[in-house]
């Protein structure tokens, strides 16, 4: 069976939900026997795992829309002479389809539809995409959450899309002191709401423990800045700690140094880090959004991620609660490993 997998915003070097997807998905499918891989990235993000790849230029001096055209004819060519399945992370999609192969758009979330549109052309460029959407021929996405929100906002065929979860590396796990109180793992933007995480840390120290620490991870979108001067003007800058950029291997070393990862994001399309923390044993404390409750089930203490006092209750039971819970990191070794998401797409494609 030849796969081409392609992800023209992938970096290697990058640790977002959405690259290692690309790696973990890409590495596991290489491991099978009797498949070839082949990947499309841009110049400079080959994977240091892949034999065989396409590499397209980046574009840097072209303007963002021209950029997206050139790659969407790129795709166009390249998925016109493959034969095998086709798994396309991200926008463009080809202009055609071939009946050489089968082709799989992959979603991992639809927020372009919702208020938290980071599309410069926002209601233009949500119109693109559904109309994207509805012509592939086949869509996978990460949660059933999102499968439902694709068939309310775009009226998308459900029987066209299939879900394939995120999931975790299975690895060795170092037995360290759990001197981290609570960590949150996500890019500063307004859907990730720290700023009413920052008032119920704040609260927890007050109330708790005056010598808390909060680990912020993530990337700036915008919304650092503020969130720093937040920090400041509550006297927390000795307790929150903010960390930019992070190796697999450091962020692994943080997992198993934290006792509680918070998450009062507002919206998501999944959740990758919820079930790393889990694997790592870590409890967990989030948002009482659908897709947390369809990937956590009973394994988290949910709050109401708009009131301060909901995520500082959600907060203290799971900072109180023992570590290592034998039930919640079964869970995620059940459900989340890339061998079984592997093994159920290569399922659906009838290997």
């Amino acid at each position: 069976m030849n796969i081409l997998l392609c992800s023209l915003y992938y970096e290697k070097n990058r640790v977002t939900g959405a690259n290692k997807r690309f790696d973990y998905f890409g590495k596991t499918i290489l491991a099978q026997k009797n498949i070839t891989l082949t990947v499309v990235v841009r110049e400079g993000d080959v994977p240091e795992w892949s034999s065989s790849a396409i590499v397209l230029p980046r574009y840097k001096n072209i303007p963002t829309p021209l950029r997206r055209v050139l790659y969407c004819l790129h795709l166009t060519y390249i998925c016109s002479r493959f034969k095998g399945i086709i798994v396309n992370d991200f926008m463009p999609v080809p202009i055609l389809f071939s009946k050489k192969n089968v082709y799989f758009q992959l979603v991992h979330d639809i927020r372009n539809f919702t208020d938290y549109n980071r599309a410069v052309l926002k209601k233009i460029s949500s119109y693109i995409q559904k109309r994207q959407w509805k012509k592939v021929p086949n869509i996978l996405t990460v949660s059933q959450f999102t499968k439902n929100q694709l068939i309310k906002y775009c009226n998308i065929d459900q029987n066209r899309i299939a879900v394939s979860y995120n999931g975790i590396e299975v690895s060795s796990k170092d037995k360290k002191n759990r001197d981290i109180d609570f960590l949150y793992i996500a890019t500063f933007e307004k859907r990730k709401n720290h700023a009413n995480l920052i008032h119920a840390f704040l609260d927890y120290t007050v109330k708790i423990n005056s010598e808390a620490c909060l680990y912020l991870i993530g990337r700036d979108l915008g919304y650092k800045q503020g969130i720093e001067a937040l920090v400041t003007e509550l006297g927390l800058t000795k307790s929150v700690i903010f960390i930019e950029t992070i190796t697999e291997h450091e962020l692994k070393g943080i997992y198993e140094r934290t006792c509680c990862f918070v998450s009062p994001s507002l919206y998501e399309g999944f959740g990758m880090p919820i079930i790393e923390a889990m694997y790592y044993g870590c409890n967990i404390a989030c948002s009482n959004i659908e897709v947390f409750e369809e990937i956590a089930q009973e394994h988290a203490f949910y709050f109401e991620p708009n009131d301060v006092q909901s995520i500082l209750q959600g907060m203290c039971l799971a900072r109180s609660s023992e570590n290592n819970n034998i039930n919640n990191i079964s869970y995620v070794e059940s459900k989340f490993t890339w061998d079984s998401i592997t093994a159920a797409f290569l399922n659906l494609v009838g290997k």
